[in-house]
């Protein structure tokens, strides 16, 4: 079954692209096989562990999704530093779940931190060795996501939380990355220009239809930000 959430089958899918496209050939054909595993597993398990109640599953299903990963390490090398990062996250999330705290909104920042981060534990495993480039792109990419999440939470009526969020997040994401690699600067006008208009002009939405609406608008605007970081990876 796959994620009910739009937001969620799009990180997951745009992290993907975004990684294999941007590790043509890969290095490692194994660490090709165990991420395409790895992305389909997510998938299919993914609303089974966000909603699910019994520990006992939900532990069972993250060694499923974790297997790929440390077959990976076992096997076939990888930059042991990105998967020590994800590992932290995962942890992180799964502390706020324990505590009751998965759907809340630092649930949602952190979960969207942790699917956005597929994309750099991909190119671990597509390319065993991480540049300077990979990650200034991972980190932007990331960033843009986070930003996002709190966008659409500070849209959201009964969310309570500031605009102010969003642009402070996406601030830092581009002080942090764009002296790393600066033709990151043309993927970062369009969301720049959307998190700006945001502080200024918070509109909140409570309508289903809304919100739906929303979640489609920034499906989109997600590929189209995926389509330029791959286009400028190798022209830039």
């Amino acid at each position: 079954m796959l994620p009910r959430e739009k937001s969620v089958l799009g990180i997951l899918t745009f992290s993907y692209l975004l990684a294999v496209a941007t590790s043509l050939p890969p290095q490692s054909l194994l660490g090709a096989v165990l991420f395409t595993v790895a992305y389909a597993t997510h998938l299919l398990t993914f609303d089974p562990i966000f909603y699910g109640r019994k520990w006992s599953r939900i532990i069972a299903l993250l060694g499923i999704n974790t297997a790929p990963y440390l077959i990976s390490m076992a096997f076939d090398r990888g930059d042991f530093v990105v998967y020590g990062a994800g590992a932290l996250l995962l942890a992180a999330y799964l502390w706020l779940m324990r505590m009751g705290l998965g759907r809340s909104v630092q649930g949602v920042i952190i979960g969207t931190a942790l699917l956005s981060y597929t994309f750099i534990i991909g190119k671990a495993m597509l390319m065993h060795s991480i540049a300077l480039k990979d990650v200034a792109l991972a980190l932007f990419f990331i960033g843009y996501h986070v930003s996002t999440a709190y966008y659409v939470e500070s849209r959201l009526a009964f969310r309570k939380v500031s605009p102010l969020w969003s642009s402070a997040a996406w601030l830092l994401t581009l002080a942090t990355t764009l002296p790393l690699w600066w033709a990151l600067v043309i993927p970062a006008l369009e969301p720049s220009v959307k998190f700006l208009l945001n502080t200024v002009k918070n509109v909140k939405v409570s309508r289903h239809e809304d919100i739906v609406k929303m979640g489609w608008r920034e499906l989109a605007r997600s590929a189209l930000l995926t389509a330029l970081l791959g286009a400028a990876y190798y022209l830039a």
